[in-house]
């Protein structure tokens, strides 16, 4: 009796084996999920400056850098302000730098190695993406302040201007209470430090309060419209077209 009980387990015991074996197959199978694709371009992005920085460290001209996120990599100043030296250090989705990425933490490849006479200073819309509380707002601006206190204290020659948040609009529209917050965060920033304020969310935004209908297509991202504003904003601040002020 016993013998035959054991016979009537078997197939069972076979089938339950087979189905853990063929799960364990497709587990393994399936692929782990890569490393975040912007945390990849964020270091990507900086083993680009660190080869670009090794040839502007030996040139006599100094270098007009922009410094932010996607809104400032999208940003083609030569087109805008041909006959300067730009260096465009924006990255797409990047942060000012209360985590382990951000700004605060790329200053040496994105300014102090960037041969920099000039640096025009716009962050915040992915920090206030991730959290748009009271709290956070706080810790964003106090990151910001130690972003421009650092590159005061590192490169006092150099002339930092800060630019304000941009509004946005559609599917982004809810972020522009918190931006307001942080842009008076920034304002006061600038004042306490004496740099110059510049802002572009007056410039481009409609009677809502909103990021211009002409000046974005999705409602964060900027058209060539909105480039041109900026760098009419900036313009006055810039040496002359052709003087390389070495």
């Amino acid at each position: 009796m016993r013998k035959h009980k054991i016979t009537f387990l078997l197939p069972g015991i076979f089938c339950i084996m087979l189905t853990a074996i063929t799960l364990h197959a497709q587990e393994k199978a399936t692929p782990r999920p890569a490393v975040n694709k912007w945390v990849r371009y964020y270091f990507d992005r900086i083993e680009i400056f660190q080869k670009e920085n090794a040839s502007l460290k030996d040139s006599k001209w100094k270098n007009i850098v922009l410094l932010g996120d996607s809104l400032t990599e999208g940003f083609d100043a030569q087109k805008y302000l041909p006959g300067r030296h730009f260096v465009n250090r924006g990255i797409v989705s990047d942060h000012v730098g209360t985590g382990e990425r951000g700004i605060l933490r790329r200053l040496d490849s994105s300014v102090f190695d960037c041969n920099p006479s000039h640096v025009f200073f716009m962050i915040g819309v992915n920090d206030l993406g991730d959290d748009i509380t009271t709290g956070s707002i706080r810790r964003i601006a106090a990151c910001y302040r130690e972003v421009c206190a650092t590159i005061i204290k590192k490169a006092p020659d150099v002339k930092l201007y800060i630019l304000s948040c941009l509004p946005t609009a559609k599917k982004y529209a809810r972020l522009n209470p918190p931006i307001m917050n942080l842009n008076s965060h920034i304002k006061e920033i600038a004042g306490e430090m004496h740099l110059t304020y510049i802002d572009l969310h007056s410039l481009m935004k409609d009677e809502r309060g909103e990021l211009r209908q002409e000046y974005t297509r999705e409602g964060l991202h900027l058209t060539p419209a909105a480039y041109l504003v900026w760098a009419r904003a900036i313009e006055p601040f810039l040496p002359p077209a052709g003087d390389e002020h070495p």
